[in-house]
């Protein structure tokens, strides 16, 4: 994979993060005064662009599934879950990228 596919890989993946953590951090202030139509809409492109990707695909259904019941402890376990897994996807492409670079 070249450079510049990597770079643009691993801002998608900090951009996708920022929005989950908005959410988790609403879920957690608000818990079941949370509101389903902003969190739909802040996650959406995350949740149409990665989920047939492997490694998201059980998070993302939690996160599909809380906000289609508006369950804020599947939304918030579904945003915990993607979290750490992008983190990790991120920490993988900046190696490999600082890799490549020398």
């Amino acid at each position: 994979m070249s450079f510049s596919k990597k770079f643009y890989d691993m801002q998608d993946f900090i951009l996708s993060r920022t929005a989950l953590e908005k959410v988790k951090r609403h879920v957690e202030e608000r818990k079941e005064n949370s509101i389903y139509k902003w969190i739909s809409s802040e996650l959406n492109y995350f949740i149409n662009k990665y989920e047939n990707e492997p490694d998201l695909k059980e998070c993302i259904k939690r996160l599909k599934d809380g906000i289609s019941a508006e369950n804020y402890t599947y939304i918030l376990q579904g945003s915990k879950e993607c979290i750490e897994i992008l983190s990790k996807k991120i920490n993988e492409l900046y190696e490999s990228l600082m890799e490549q670079d020398h």
